[in-house]
């Protein structure tokens, strides 16, 4: 009787061969994929991407400017950066006297509310083919009587139709009357409107002579001038 154990054709040792001769340079093929992958993290590369080229060539006119140039004795000095925004700040202002500078700042800051309806350009924010809010340039609730344009902020206006999706609410409560200031000034001098600053005293006056007005859904348009002159 043979002994099986020898046997060069036993069917077990013949898997196990084949076996191995698969299993070792799969498990080898794997251990280089994870060492390059490795390698590729460590140095911040993703190997599916490209690697930018080192240097990019400089256009003529870049290469030819000195990196440097020596001051012309007919060059005028620099403007200060100061100098430059004051420059500025009048550029934009009305014809006349320029608004605060520290109103309009804190006028650019609080009008951010206003943008969710008005949009940042003041144009009005559209809402499909409808606008939220009508545009503020040009507004003659806006540039004209400045009390006018107090009361609006304070009281709010009525929504009696349909032509734009917001309501304006009343913003009594959302700006203390430096802001309230701030935001009649900012808008009243930006997008291309020209009118004179509101002060904080005329905020502060316009919310003590305003006071007993009763219109917690807001002012019908058709009654501010009513108000205003009731209250003058």
């Amino acid at each position: 009787m043979s002994d099986q154990t020898n046997d060069p054709k036993n069917p077990v040792l013949s898997f196990i061969g084949t076996a191995f001769l698969f299993i070792v340079p799969a498990a080898l093929i794997v251990m280089l994929g994870i060492v390059g992958f490795a390698f590729l993290g460590g140095t911040g590369l993703d190997p599916k991407e490209e690697v930018p080229p080192a240097t990019m060539v400089a256009s003529p006119a870049a290469q030819a400017a000195p990196a440097n140039p020596a001051p012309s004795d007919d060059a005028a000095p620099a403007a200060a950066p100061e100098t430059e925004a004051a420059a500025a700040t009048v550029a934009a202002a009305p014809a006349g006297e320029a608004p605060p500078a520290d109103l309009m700042e804190i006028g650019k800051a609080s009008y951010m509310m206003c943008a969710a309806c008005h949009g940042a350009d003041g144009q009005g924010l559209k809402a499909g083919p409808m606008l939220m809010a009508p545009s503020l340039t040009g507004s003659e609730l806006l540039l004209g009587d400045p009390d006018t344009a107090l009361l609006i902020i304070l009281k709010g206006i009525a929504k009696e139709n349909m032509d734009y999706m917001g309501m304006m609410a009343s913003l009594a409560a959302g700006l203390n009357d430096e802001k309230l200031a701030g935001v009649l000034t900012y808008t009243r001098n930006q997008w291309g409107n020209s009118a004179p600053a509101i002060t904080v005293e005329q905020a502060a006056a316009a919310r003590a002579k305003f006071a007993d007005v009763e219109a917690p859904a807001g002012v019908k348009r058709a009654e501010i001038q009513a108000i205003i002159d009731a209250h003058k």
